[in-house]
């Protein structure tokens, strides 16, 4: 049996539904993962970071953030968001793993149906 390339596992792997939407999907969850940790660590510091005491007026019936206090509830927004892009890149990752084992495991499958048992003879031999 001389080799060609539809024979190969990486051109069966690459028509595959499953492989191909695995590793979509891996891919952009890895890629998620990377910028939010990144921006987390970043946003995590900035929110660490202690407000300075405000004199609070007595006499206003609706106070005005200071800009202090804006940028620390924007930096706790963002942070929140890049933990949700985090967690969300987590789920894609894990599912894209899910549809590699599926369609790795298809593929086996298929290579098993088609490949003749070791040590057979083809029955036009006989």
């Amino acid at each position: 049996m001389d080799w060609r390339l539809e024979n190969s596992f990486l051109y069966q792997a690459a028509r595959s539904g499953f492989v191909v939407a695995g590793t979509l999907l891996f891919a952009v969850g890895v890629g998620d993962m990377l910028a939010g940790r990144s921006k987390i660590q970043e946003y995590r510091s900035v929110v660490r970071e202690a407000l300075p005491p405000e004199p609070h007026d007595p006499t206003a019936l609706f106070p005005k953030a200071s800009e202090a206090q804006e940028r620390h509830a924007l930096a706790q927004a963002k942070l929140a968001f890049y933990q949700l892009l985090f967690l969300g890149g987590q789920f894609l990752a894990a599912g894209g793993v899910v549809l590699l084992a599926i369609g790795a495991y298809l593929l086996r499958q298929r290579t098993l149906r088609v490949a003749p048992p070791a040590g057979s003879v083809p029955s036009a031999f006989h």
